[in-house]
């Protein structure tokens, strides 16, 4: 395994989850209070995260630190395109939105009508 293994995948994540969020290079940049340079070689794996970094990385991208580690490539790269876009709807809702969105999906849910039976 190589040195830069871990910042490589590391880099993919936070790119996976700034496209998940629908937002560029520079945007992301911004709002973490680092270059756009600095964010682009670091998602290709060419740059060292300090954890201040990560942190400021992670709150631009409204999740968890551990989002950016445990989120696994495999599992999101399966993942369907509305699933992705339902996940990125909810992160940049407000609370009051997020509570309406649960509501939602469950009166959805249970309102769904049946399939006959054969």
């Amino acid at each position: 395994m190589m040195k830069n293994d871990i910042r490589l995948e590391i880099g993919m994540r936070i790119r996976q989850l700034r496209q998940e969020n629908g937002l560029t290079i520079e945007a992301t940049a911004h709002l973490a209070g680092i270059h756009p340079n600095y964010l682009g070689e670091a998602e290709r794996g060419k740059k060292n995260f300090s954890i201040v970094t990560l942190g400021k990385i992670a709150k631009a991208l409204r999740v968890p630190v551990l989002e950016i580690f445990s989120g696994k490539m495999a599992n999101c790269i399966t993942k369907s395109a509305p699933v992705n876009q339902l996940i990125s709807l909810y992160r940049n809702a407000s609370p009051k939105e997020q509570d309406f969105l649960i509501k939602t999906a469950k009166f959805i849910i249970r309102n769904k009508t049946q399939p006959p039976k054969n």
